[in-house]
C-alpha cells in the first residue's frame, strides 16, 4: 500500500513574507508547477525498474494553495478529489516546537511535545489514517496534497522520531509504502516533473 504526499505549488506568501495571510493563493509559477505535476502524473511515470506511479484517489487540504494545486492534477488524471481538513497546515511554525541539540555529537534531550505541537501531531495522525483508508478502499496509491509542516509531521510519525526535519520542495512528491509491518520511505522530494529553475521551497 502506497501513500503519495505532494506539497502545494509556490504560494504568494512564500514570495512576499510581509503578507500575513497564511491562506494565500498560488503564484503564477506555483500554478505552472501544479500543471506540470498533473501532466507528469497522467503519464503514469516509471519510478524505477518495473514500478509505475498510479493514483487511485486524491485528498486535499482546504487551504487555497492546496486546492489550486489539486485542480490541474484532478483534471489531468480525470478523477475527483475530496477536501480533508486534517491535511491543512499548522497556523504556527512547526520547527520552533521541535527538539534540538547544540551539536551533532550531542544526544537529543528528553522531549515532551508542547500542547500546540502535540495537537498538530494528532491531526497529522488522523490525516495519515484517512489516506490509508482511501488506499485500502481503492487498491491503488492515494495522493494527499498538503503542506510542508503537515507532511513533515506525518513523516516524523512514520519514523517514530521528532528529532528530524524534512526540506520539501513545491509540488515535490514523497512516497511511503507500508509493507512487512512497517513504513518504508520510497521517495523523498521526487521532482522529475520540474525543470531545475522551477524547483522552489
Amino acid at each position: 500500500m502506497k501513500i503519495c504526499l505532494a506539497r502545494h505549488g509556490q504560494s504568494r506568501w512564500q514570495v512576499d513574507r510581509d503578507d500575513d495571510d497564511w491562506n494565500s493563493p498560488l503564484t503564477d509559477l506555483g500554478q505552472r508547477q501544479a500543471q506540470l505535476l498533473g501532466t507528469w502524473l497522467a503519464t503514469h511515470p516509471s519510478l524505477d525498474n518495473g514500478s509505475r506511479l498510479e493514483v487511485g484517489s486524491i485528498r486535499v487540504s482546504p487551504l487555497k494553495r492546496a486546492q489550486q494545486t489539486a485542480v490541474p492534477l484532478a483534471e489531468a488524471l480525470q478523477i475527483g478529489y475530496e477536501t480533508d481538513a486534517y491535511l491543512r497546515e499548522a497556523d504556527f511554525y512547526v520547527s520552533e516546537h521541535l527538539p534540538s541539540a547544540a551539536s551533532p555529537y550531542q544526544a537529543m534531550p528528553i522531549y515532551k511535545p508542547p500542547p500546540i505541537y502535540a495537537a498538530f501531531k494528532q491531526q497529522a495522525q488522523a490525516a495519515l489514517y484517512a489516506l490509508v483508508a482511501d488506499a485500502e478502499t481503492s487498491g491503488q496509491p492515494v495522493l494527499g496534497i498538503s503542506h510542508g509542516g503537515l507532511i513533515s509531521t506525518m513523516l516524523r510519525l512514520a519514523t517514530g522520531s521528532d528529532t528530524i526535519s524534512f526540506w520539501l520542495y513545491n509540488t515535490s512528491l514523497t512516497v511511503l509504502e507500508w509493507k512487512r509491518g512497517r513504513w518504508h520511505l520510497i521517495h523523498l522530494n521526487l521532482w522529475d516533473h520540474l525543470p531545475p529553475a522551477w524547483r522552489t521551497y
